[in-house]
């Protein structure tokens, strides 16, 4: 029987649960002078929500914290990537004492996608169970069409369809530019432009935020998707 979507923490002891689990993970950074804070935070968390919907998986709690030293001195709260990618580990690893087969982990921070990576090589290769595959938001092909790294027209657009009271729109800068070695060799305070990573004129609509989120669940969906194919086969 396919089991109702449910937020764990509404769980108790003794009630089932699905045994895929869907992870948000995020980060605390700077988004430019118009977008919060948490923004990749709130795109995952929707992201996951929406999918555990479709698919009836149990949704984590968010995990709001990342790696984010690739914004210098601009305003981040961040941790160590040693210690980011334990604290992740530790929760995967923890899931199958509540009867967990797979954890799908939803990033939306584009600098913490390698270090998830890593994790999940750690798990699925070392200890097995359960399994876990990562979405990394940042990769969907809509980023790379509008040339936007951070806080561009994407993010910005998602944010008016998901949130737009958390949008500063006066505040929205009209043209940025950045360095092609931003957040490689350059922070964004030094590549950047205004704390913003975009190479296109800033025009975020909500239906470019309706598109965008669309085609995220979709990337979720194929990778939750795989997940239960090879947990099912084993």
């Amino acid at each position: 029987m396919k089991l109702e979507f449910m937020h764990l923490q509404g769980f108790t002891k003794d009630d089932p649960i699905n045994p895929v689990g869907a992870l948000p993970v995020g980060s605390l950074e700077q988004h430019g002078p118009h977008l919060p804070l948490g923004t990749d935070s709130i795109i995952a968390e929707e992201i996951a929500r929406e999918v555990s919907r479709i698919e009836g998986l149990t949704l984590l709690p968010t995990v709001h914290y990342g790696c984010s030293f690739e914004h210098g001195s601009l305003p981040h709260i961040s941790v160590k990537d040693t210690h980011f990618m334990d604290f992740i580990e530790d929760i995967i690893s923890s899931t199958p004492r509540i009867g967990m087969k797979g954890v799908v982990i939803i990033n939306g921070h584009g600098g913490n996608s390698h270090l998830l990576t890593a994790v999940a090589r750690r798990v699925n290769f070392t200890v097995g169970r359960p399994r876990v595959i990562v979405v990394n938001l940042p990769s969907a092909p809509i980023f790379k069409e509008y040339g936007d790294l951070h806080a561009g027209n994407v993010e910005t657009s998602i944010m008016m369809y998901l949130r737009p009271d958390l949008i500063r729109l006066d505040k929205i800068p009209k043209v940025t530019k950045f360095s092609s070695f931003t957040f490689n060799i350059l922070t964004s305070e030094m590549g950047g432009d205004d704390g913003v990573v975009s190479s296109c004129e800033m025009k975020p609509d909500t239906n470019l935020g309706k598109r965008a989120f669309q085609e995220m669940v979709e990337l979720a969906l194929g990778a939750v998707r795989d997940l239960k194919t090879i947990i099912n086969s084993s």
